[in-house]
Formats: C-alpha cells, sequence, structure tokens
C-alpha cells in the first residue's frame, strides 16, 4: 500500500475516532421531528421515495441524495437514531481521508522539498491538515446533527471535486476533461447547495498553486471559460434555491443593506476566528430583528475584513497562497454570508465544514515550514493542536447528546434566544409540566414583539376580509419569515387548553389558524378547544 493511501486510512480512521460519542446519541427536536421522525416519503429506496426525494422540498431544502442515504438508514434501522449517525460519521471519515489526498497534492505542487526537510515531511503535513480538518470541534454540528446529513455528504463530493479538477489541470500534463468534476459538483449540488460557488473557488487553485493565473489577471479568461458549464449549473441551482427558500427568506425591509453588510463581515471573521480559537461554540447563534449594523462586534468586524483584504491584494505576488486561501473561503461563504438572509441564525458552526478546508491546509503548510528549522518542537506543537482539538471535539458532541443537552447549551450563551425557549417549552408540555411550558413559550414571544403584533394586525384584516392596498401582503411576509414566533405562539394555545384556559386557547389558537392554515397542530387543537368551551356550555 503507498504511502498517501496509509495516511488517507489513517486520517479517516482518527476521525471516526474522533466521533465515536456522536453513535450513542438519539433524536434531537432541532429539526429532526420536522426532516425525519415527521416525514415518511424519504422511508425506503423503492421508486416512490426515489421520486419523492428529487421532488420535496421539505424545510426549503432541495437534498434527494441526502433523502436517499436517509432512505438506505431506514431500509437497515429503521428510526434507531444511532444507524442515522453511524452513516454521517462515515461520510465524515472518508473526508477525512480525502482531505488528506487533497492537502498532499496541494502542498507538492506549492513547492517541492527543501533542505533540511525530511522525506516524510510532506506526509506529516498533510496528516496535520486533515487532522485539523476532520477533529475540529467546528465539525460537530455538521456531523453529530441527523438532519445535517447533507453536509457531510455535500463535502466529500466538494473535496473529490477538487482533486479531480488538480488532476485534470495536473502542472507539466496536457489539460483533461472537466467531466468528472461537473459529475461530482452536481452529486454536490443533490446533497446540498452549500457548493454552490465551487467554479468560481477553483480558479483560485488556478492562481496558486497551479499557477494557471498570474498576479495581473494573465489567464483568467482562459479559466473562466473552461468552467462555463460548472457556473451555468451554479446559476441554475442558485435560481431554484432562492425559489425554495422564499418563505423563509427576510425581506430588505426587515433586514436592510446596512444590516446585511455588517453580518457578512462578522461571519467572515467569525468561522476564522473559531477555527484558531474554538471556544464559546453554540448549535444556534440567533438573529433576532432589528439587528443594529453598528454594533462595536460589526464595526471590528468589517475593519478586520477591509485590511486582511488589502493584506491578500498587497501580498498577491510574494504571499499567493494567502490570496488564493482567502478567495476560497470568501466565495463559498457568500451564499450563506448573510448577504441573502435564510432562517433564523446570524452564523452557524456548520457553514465552516466547507469553507475553511484552506485554513487545515495552511496549519499543514506551517508544519512542513517547521520540519526544517525545529523538527521537534513542530512535532509536538502538531501533536497538541491536534489532541486539544480532538478533546474539544468529543466536550462539543456532547451538547448534541439529546434535545435537554442541546438547548441548555443554546440559553447558556443566550438566554433570550427565542428558538431554544419554544423547543425547552415543547419538551415541558409533553413532559405535563404546563407551567414551565408556559413560561417558555412567553419568553419566546417576548424575542419578538414586532412579529406578534404584525400576527395581531394581519389576523385583524383576514377577519376583516381586507384593508390598505399592500398592507396584508408586507404583513404576511413579516409572520412567514419568523416562524418561531408562530410556533411559539401556537404551542402557548396548546398548553393553555392543556392547563383549562379553553377561551383563552381559542383566541390564540384562531390566530394562528388564519395565518397558516396548513398548521394542522394548531387547526386540531384549535378544534379540541372549541368542542370543550361547547361542552362546557
Amino acid at each position: 500500500m503507498s504511502v498517501s493511501r496509509k495516511g488517507a486510512l489513517l486520517a479517516s480512521a482518527a476521525a471516526f475516532l474522533a466521533f465515536l460519542p456522536s453513535l450513542t446519541h438519539g433524536w434531537t427536536n432541532y429539526d429532526d421531528p420536522m426532516f425525519l421522525l415527521g416525514e415518511t416519503g424519504w422511508r425506503g429506496l423503492g421508486a416512490a421515495q426515489w421520486v419523492w426525494a428529487f421532488t420535496s422540498k421539505v424545510g426549503s431544502v432541495y437534498q434527494p441524495l441526502a433523502w436517499l442515504s436517509c432512505g438506505l438508514d431506514y431500509t437497515l434501522w429503521g428510526l434507531d437514531a444511532r444507524g442515522y449517525h453511524l452513516q454521517s460519521v462515515l461520510w465524515h471519515a472518508l473526508s477525512a481521508g480525502m482531505m488528506f489526498l487533497l492537502a498532499r497534492r496541494l502542498l507538492s505542487a506549492a513547492r517541492p522539498p527543501r533542505e533540511g526537510e525530511p522525506a516524510w515531511g510532506l506526509d506529516a503535513a498533510s496528516l496535520l491538515s486533515a487532522l485539523a480538518f476532520a477533529v475540529h470541534p467546528l465539525r460537530v454540528e455538521s456531523v453529530s446533527w441527523a438532519s445535517e446529513r447533507r453536509d457531510v455528504m455535500g463535502c466529500a463530493f466538494v473535496l473529490a471535486a477538487a482533486l479531480a479538477y488538480l488532476r485534470a489541470r495536473e502542472t507539466g500534463r496536457p489539460p483533461r476533461s472537466l467531466a468528472p468534476v461537473f459529475v461530482l459538483f452536481l452529486l454536490s449540488l443533490f446533497s446540498k447547495g452549500m457548493a454552490l460557488l465551487l467554479p468560481v473557488a477553483l480558479l483560485a487553485l488556478d492562481f496558486y498553486p497551479l499557477r494557471r493565473i498570474g498576479p495581473r489577471g494573465e489567464g483568467l479568461l482562459e479559466a473562466v471559460k473552461e468552467k462555463l458549464p460548472l457556473l451555468a449549473l451554479s446559476f441554475a441551482f442558485g435560481l431554484a434555491g432562492i425559489a425554495a427558500q422564499e418563505r423563509i427568506r427576510w425581506t430588505w425591509e426587515q433586514h436592510g443593506l446596512p444590516a446585511r453588510l455588517a453580518q457578512a463581515c462578522y461571519a467572515l471573521i467569525f468561522y476564522v476566528r473559531k477555527t484558531l480559537w474554538p471556544s464559546g461554540l453554540m448549535p444556534l447563534y440567533e438573529l433576532r430583528p432589528p439587528m443594529n449594523p453598528y454594533e462595536p462586534r460589526f464595526l471590528l468586524s468589517a475593519a478586520a475584513v477591509a485590511a486582511a483584504a488589502g493584506l491578500c491584494w498587497r501580498l498577491r505576488r510574494r504571499r499567493p497562497w494567502l490570496a488564493a486561501s482567502a478567495f476560497w473561503y470568501a466565495v463559498l461563504l457568500f451564499p450563506v454570508s448573510g448577504l441573502f438572509q435564510f432562517g433564523p441564525q446570524l452564523v452557524a458552526d456548520r457553514y465552516s465544514y466547507i469553507t475553511t478546508l484552506p485554513l487545515a491546509v495552511l496549519a499543514g503548510a506551517a508544519l512542513r515550514e517547521g520540519l526544517r528549522r525545529r523538527r521537534a518542537l513542530s512535532l509536538a506543537a502538531a501533536f497538541a493542536v491536534v489532541a486539544s482539538l480532538a478533546a474539544a471535539c468529543v466536550r462539543q458532541q456532547s451538547f448534541w447528546s439529546d434535545s435537554e443537552a442541546l438547548w441548555a447549551r443554546v440559553l447558556s450563551g443566550d438566554p433570550a434566544c427565542a428558538m431554544a425557549h419554544g423547543s425547552v417549552g415543547v419538551l415541558r408540555a409533553s413532559a405535563g409540566r404546563l407551567a414551565e411550558a408556559e413560561d417558555h413559550f412567553r419568553r419566546a414571544l417576548a424575542a419578538f414583539p414586532g412579529c406578534v403584533e404584525d400576527q395581531d394586525r394581519l389576523a385583524a384584516l383576514l377577519t376583516r376580509g381586507g384593508g390598505p392596498p399592500g398592507e396584508e401582503r408586507r404583513l404576511r411576509v413579516s409572520v412567514e419569515t419568523h416562524p418561531v414566533c408562530r410556533k411559539a405562539r401556537a404551542n402557548l394555545g396548546a398548553v393553555r387548553a392543556q392547563a383549562g384556559d379553553l377561551q383563552g386557547a381559542v383566541e390564540i389558537l384562531s390566530v394562528i389558524a388564519l395565518l397558516d392554515p396548513e398548521d394542522l397542530g394548531a387547526r386540531r387543537n384549535l378544534e379540541r378547544a372549541r368542542a370543550g368551551l361547547a361542552a362546557r356550555r
């Protein structure tokens, strides 16, 4: 067996061992009920399941290959969560092995061995890159969260596509067809659209280490032309993704340009900072409107982004690796940076899964340089880094073991998090602790007072049968983009019914039934509350 294969297997084994704790985890009430426990169309691998997987957009997400992988799990394990976690960990282990191969190719293409560098230096550096990626605690959300299978699958295909691209454009050999890259990119998009701009990110590899693009843009046009089929695929999936996420998209009135730019700058700095110092990681960093773009953390992030961009441009000739790494990172992060805001998160650990790959490669490059000068110290430092990351990774997994641990972790860092309070409220209600459940639901609603007011206005308009032109549409957009608030209110109504306050339950649930006729749970609770009131009379 070749050295490169041994290194890839070692990286895969280390990743698998690091995520062994996840194999004992169960389901959580963070999207698992919506994606896996509440849906039945994906359960199995028959023709009906294949059609369903490629035509459904549950949760405004298009992920047919991820659905089919879950269908395989269902065939093997039924609804035993451990089997689903096992497959996610195996996908991640596969990515760790490919990360070793990718880092080895990139580091080898970047420069030949230098005097004083040991023969095994390249393999040691590549292994560090793979492990810095694979056992980092930032990976936990993607790997340990059953509903986020799409992340680990998408990344595996992205790494395979990057390897295929390097092989097709290997220095000193005739160019090969990019058809394998196209197929692997398509498989990635069928898993998750996170790597939507991969064709643009590949230009970073053309610049360095392939050196097909010069510092003044020489060769850029040719590099772009060859990627036109890939870019067409990006464009098609981008339009489809925007259409699919219409219901959870924030409007420009709710989240204006200054706020979006501030959020994007914050995200660019956040993932680098958390990669270098992964403390305080949480399953959810909630974004609550209105966001003040002039907070110190946003202004400092904007200044840091501007400084980093200027430094990369200035050093593009002397330190091309810096510009190439920054370009890959920024381009792949662009769709989820906040400029096109979807969902309730300000940032999310899972967004680092593919975007921060260059940082792991740079860690390997640093070790390779260190081995030339202070070999023992460099190896000791590399070992300490990997051991520290692995320990933090194991600890981070404990927060994903069940719903109680997950939301306790979120509330420890953000006591006002509406989604966390709503989810804990559901747990308390299911346990019969109605007073605690109501308290959590009220706290969730308190985080979105504007949304509650818009719900009341919209319900009044619908009851009267109309209002000022455009007012109903504006209110509907506000309500639809804050499903956490709507769900918290529906749950509060259910709790009031359980507690015996049927009149209060009817008043609350009537509003939800008007706003969201597809909320079958709220409608059933409303019918029961009305029937109870009628029986009392």
